[in-house]
């Protein structure tokens, strides 16, 4: 009875484990796998170092004073005629009159020295004459040699007295004119150091003067970019705010030292400001343009798989069948990149999805946003 009872679940184990293998083995029908697919297109693709600077007036020029004395005007003279006072954010012309400091004084000294200059050629003239007529009395023998040549000395002595009565005048005439201060170009006056009435010594500042119509950036390059940094190279620059906009610009120059203490390169990028969009101070994001490529195959920088043990690859369909298709990078241009080899344009790029293929699987091409 008991070998009965364990052939019979001998048999039955059997055909349980036949049962489960071919009910395993049976082919169960794959599901296309939806995606979402764009045609492979070309356009322009560049790659960019992005940098950061200050943007500076192209000139600026602190106007002090070269001669001392009290302010009794600071203020230019407009177009019909009236003066208007000198203030942060006025524009000026080259050549403008800013300010005048005690005109009236120098305007003295100036008549001064031009009565000083008569009162030496009056003595240089009644030198000559002496020394003229003690050479007469010489050669009578009338007067000893000593007279002689102390009526020299006399009148080189009035010579130089008139010459310098004369240098005495230029220099009156030089601070007279330099009493008058004038716009040492065309520019906005960005700091107003001091007031009218004040008294201000030589050399002491009035105010400062920049041509904002044209602006500099001076970006710090690092130094493994430097054999590709060259002057003319296109720049776009961006602030803070105008973010919509990018300035066009070319680097104005490369400095052939490396700053010491960063170890980088400065590149000095000069741009129009006509509109005066731009002012000084303000914190520029540079994007330097290293190379640029047009009608080159570009994808979105996420479709791309691979790449880090595997060669990079990405999915193309054909005929609803997915393939993996191995691809060459190229420039990168934030979320795009350039393909050198392994696409065409007008194939159709997997988008969306691509995670769930393999190579030879069946995809339901659809659009994102029927799928959500």
């Amino acid at each position: 009875m008991l070998y009965w009872t364990t052939a019979l679940a001998v048999v039955g184990i059997t055909f349980w484990l036949g049962y489960t293998r071919e009910s395993a083995e049976a082919p169960v029908e794959q599901r296309p796998v939806p995606v979402e697919v764009e045609p492979v297109s070309t356009g322009s693709v560049e790659q960019t170092v992005e940098l950061t600077g200050w943007i500076t007036a192209s000139t600026r020029v602190e106007v002090a004073s070269k001669v001392a004395g009290r302010i009794e005007s600071l203020s230019v003279m407009l177009p019909d005629g009236s003066p208007r006072p000198v203030e942060v954010g006025l524009s000026l012309t080259r050549g403008q009159q800013l300010a005048v400091i005690d005109h009236d004084m120098h305007l003295a000294h100036v008549t001064a020295a031009k009565a000083e200059i008569e009162a030496r050629q009056v003595q240089l003239a009644e030198a000559e004459r002496e020394k003229k007529r003690v050479i007469g009395l010489f050669e009578q023998g009338s007067v000893p040699a000593q007279q002689r040549d102390q009526a020299f000395t006399n009148a080189e002595l009035a010579a130089a007295g008139l010459n310098l009565a004369q240098a005495n005048l230029d220099l009156a005439q030089i601070n007279l004119r330099e009493s008058t201060i004038t716009s040492p170009l065309d520019g906005v006056i960005t700091a107003k150091h001091i007031d009218e009435g004040n008294l201000i010594t030589q050399g002491q500042r009035i105010v400062c003067v920049a041509d904002i119509k044209t602006v500099k950036v001076l970006a710090a390059v690092p130094e493994r970019y430097g054999p590709q940094i060259k002057q003319g190279m296109p720049v776009k620059i961006v602030v803070d705010a105008f973010r919509a906009r990018a300035f066009e610009a070319r680097v104005y120059s490369v400095y052939p030292a490396l700053d010491e203490q960063t170890h980088t390169i400065s590149a000095e990028i000069r741009l129009q400001n006509e509109e005066r969009l731009l002012r000084p101070g303000m914190f520029a994001r540079v994007a330097l343009v290293l190379d640029r490529k047009d009608n080159v195959v570009v994808i979105p920088r996420d479709v791309i798989l691979g790449g880090k043990i595997d060669k990079p690859y990405v999915y193309v369909i054909a005929d609803g069948i997915a393939e993996r298709r191995l691809v060459e990078i190229g420039l990168g241009e934030g979320a795009r990149c350039e393909i050198t080899a392994g696409l065409r344009s007008g194939e159709s790029l997997v988008v969306n999805g691509m995670h769930y293929l393999a190579d030879g699987i069946r995809v339901d091409v659809v659009r994102l946003e029927d799928i959500r």
